[in-house]
């Protein structure tokens, strides 16, 4: 019998740019790091809807989340506790109230759920594509129609094995991004290289 691989991160992907650049991560390190988007990216899910989306399947319960996402536990029923695994999303805060952005990037908007421990916000004021034209991955922003195809071709998909150069690419990716005031994408690129480098 195969082994169980488990699940150490999933990625909650406002739309397609954000599932074009979380695909484009775990792919190129080879990650089992799973991505939750609408209709792969074509219907945004926004702050507003979170709320909601938690307490949908496979979400609202330890049961149901598990059976979807194998996840490494510890104790069981009320006590279980998910082991090397963060849940991280990734949102715009361009179509929500100012203190629904800060309850979102701040954590508060998902106390009370059980998964609230291991929840990321990541964030892009407003929009990622003002992240990306600050850090200097994009050259000036994209109509929205462009957006899937032009995501798509500055974050391929790698179907290779990871070798020195993707992770190398992953790691300038990394430093672009570091000093952007518009973005904490750097928690999400460093949990991933943790995972490699661990």
């Amino acid at each position: 019998m195969k082994p169980i691989s488990h699940v150490k991160g999933l990625v909650i992907c406002h739309g397609k740019s954000e599932l074009s650049i979380a695909n484009y991560i775990t792919t190129n390190l080879h990650l089992r790091v799973d991505r939750y988007a609408r209709d792969k990216g074509k219907h945004s899910i926004q702050i507003t809807a979170l709320d909601s989306l938690l307490k949908e399947i496979p979400f609202k319960s330890p049961s149901e989340f598990l059976k979807k996402y194998p996840v490494e536990t510890n104790g069981k029923g009320k006590n279980i506790k998910l082991l090397n695994f963060r849940l991280f999303i990734i949102m715009d805060t361009d179509d929500c109230t100012p203190a629904q952005a800060q309850d979102f990037m701040s954590g508060k908007m998902f106390s009370g759920h059980w998964l609230a421990p291991y929840i990321v916000p990541i964030y892009s004021i407003q929009k990622m594509e003002h992240a990306m034209v600050e850090a200097g991955i994009m050259k000036k922003k994209i109509k929205e129609s462009d957006k899937g195809s032009f995501y798509e071709r500055i974050f391929p998909i790698n179907p290779k094995p990871l070798s020195y150069d993707t992770f190398s690419e992953i790691k300038t990716f990394r430093q672009k991004i570091e000093n952007c005031k518009k973005t904490n994408l750097k928690e999400f690129v460093d949990y991933c290289l943790s995972l490699v480098q661990g």
